[in-house]
């Protein structure tokens, strides 16, 4: 299992001083280009393909990073995440900022419990993640008062499996650029050979 990114990453787990600095500085400039990338993208789905709106980006980029974070971490990035999606969708401020928070904190406390080294096992997770991100918003939005049309199941129907296959890929993409495994294999065959000639 990859290391946490709150715990360290690479080269820079066992450092101090300058080096945890830089680590974190990497850190936040990943989830900085994420938000970017998340804003960018929701603003020309929502003006030039909004059937595409099916796929929740924002909540696979905060599950992404709850995944890899500590509780408290991931929570604030999924509240961005979901500010950002609030306010580029025209909602009330606040619904996908909450079920984001929620689905980022969920899922950084059962990163503690189980492994997820499957392609599949990601998908199912996300995929489910993405039901309950979507059951929760229709919720406060039925309590505060906004009509949810019909339309809307026809999306989360749809949402869930998009969002759950691209988001265990993105995940396991991600993950092995960061993360990525070492073959010994050859390196042992090389040292035997060494050893015995």
């Amino acid at each position: 299992m990859p290391a946490k990114l709150g715990t360290g990453i690479g080269l820079w787990s066992n450092t101090t001083g300058k080096g945890k600095r830089l680590k974190r500085t990497i850190q936040n400039s990943e989830v900085m280009i994420l938000l970017v990338l998340t804003a960018a993208t929701e603003i020309i789905l929502v003006n030039y393909l909004p059937v595409a709106l099916c796929l929740d980006l924002p909540l696979i980029f905060a599950l992404y990073i709850g995944w890899h974070s500590s509780l408290a971490r991931g929570a604030v990035c999924g509240s961005m995440f979901g500010w950002i999606q609030d306010a580029i969708l025209g909602v009330y401020l606040g619904i996908n900022g909450f079920s984001k928070t929620l689905g980022s904190f969920g899922i950084s406390y059962l990163s503690r419990w189980i492994t997820m080294d499957s392609l599949l096992a990601r998908c199912i997770l996300v995929g489910l993640m993405s039901l309950f991100d979507d059951l929760l918003v229709m919720g406060m939005r039925t309590f505060l008062g906004q009509t949810v049309q019909q339309e809307i199941w026809l999306q989360v129907f749809l949402g869930v499996p998009v969002t759950g296959l691209v988001g265990g890929g993105f995940f396991f993409a991600y993950d092995r650029l960061q993360f990525p495994r070492k073959d010994f294999s050859q390196r042992l065959g090389n040292d035997n050979a060494h050893l015995s000639g």
